[in-house]
Order: structure tokens, then C-alpha cells, then sequence
């Protein structure tokens, strides 16, 4: 039986071969696409699809609905986390409960510079209040020539 199985294996050219393995390769690859399919369509068939994915709302409220999972932490997480000094939740509890005590404030042109009470860094504070933000326009001649400018440097680059 195995010498009928060599001689058979002798007689056979590597055109052969090369056939035989191209077939099986594609065989291999026909079965696989089918599984990827397969399993794709169950990920979509599991999962709570929107009728009209364009409408944001729709997705939106989709979202909230769902349950918040907690964090699952690693052991090497939940160790960093319970050795921290403050911990994430503490840390977004407090966002802007705090500020900063100066002593003095200086302006140096359109820089502000302020001294910082070492004694006392941080001052807790009810309702901090946004920062007022000057915006400084520059006058029409200014702009006339920064616009020029640019006109120049794009002639200059083609």
C-alpha cells in the first residue's frame, strides 16, 4: 500500500504539486471567509442598531439609555489606585473647587505675571469664576500690511 502510495507520489509532475496546493489553499481560504462572516453577523445581530444612522439624536439617546459599566481594574490599577495620594474620583469631584493664592500680579506688556503665596498655595473657592479674557484687535493698518504680507509670501512660494 505505502509503495503504490510512492509510486503514485513519484509519477505526479510539480505542475501537479502547485495544483494540488493552490486548491487546497483556496479551499482553506473559502472556509475561513465563510467563519469571518458568520461571526460578523452575530456581532450585528447582538448589538442594538439604529434605524437611521444619520439621526444623531437617535444614537444619542441610544447611548444614555445603555447602563454605565464600571471600570474593570487591572490588580496592578486597583493597586494604583488605592496607594494614590488623590484618587480619579476625588480629583474630577473637585475640578474647580480650587485656585491658586497670589500675592502680587504685574503686567509686562501683554503678559500678565503673577506671584504665588508659598505660604499658602491653594484657596478654596465657592464659585470659581471664569477667567474675563481681553482680546486685543490690532488696528486696520496693521492688518492691511500682515494681509500683504501673506500675499507676498504666497506669490514667493509658487
Amino acid at each position: 500500500m505505502f509503495s503504490d502510495i510512492w509510486l503514485f507520489l513519484k509519477s505526479i509532475t510539480f505542475i501537479d504539486y502547485v495544483f494540488f496546493f493552490t486548491v487546497v489553499f483556496l479551499i482553506v481560504l473559502v472556509v475561513s471567509l465563510i467563519y469571518f462572516i458568520k461571526i460578523n453577523e452575530e456581532v450585528i445581530e447582538s448589538g442594538d442598531s439604529v434605524k437611521d444612522p444619520d439621526n444623531l439624536r437617535a444614537i444619542a439617546t441610544a447611548i444614555k439609555s445603555q447602563p454605565k459599566e464600571p471600570i474593570a481594574f487591572t490588580s496592578y490599577e486597583q493597586e494604583q489606585e488605592d496607594k494614590a495620594i488623590i484618587s480619579y474620583d476625588e480629583l474630577l469631584s473637585n475640578t474647580g473647587e480650587f485656585q491658586l493664592n497670589y500675592v502680587d500680579e504685574e503686567q509686562k506688556g501683554d503678559l500678565s505675571v503673577k506671584k504665588i503665596d508659598l505660604n499658602n498655595l491653594i484657596n478654596a473657592s465657592v464659585k470659581a469664576e471664569p477667567p474675563k479674557i481681553e482680546v486685543h484687535l490690532i488696528s486696520l493698518k496693521r492688518e492691511e500690511e500682515f494681509l500683504q504680507t501673506l500675499k507676498e509670501l504666497q506669490r514667493s512660494l509658487n
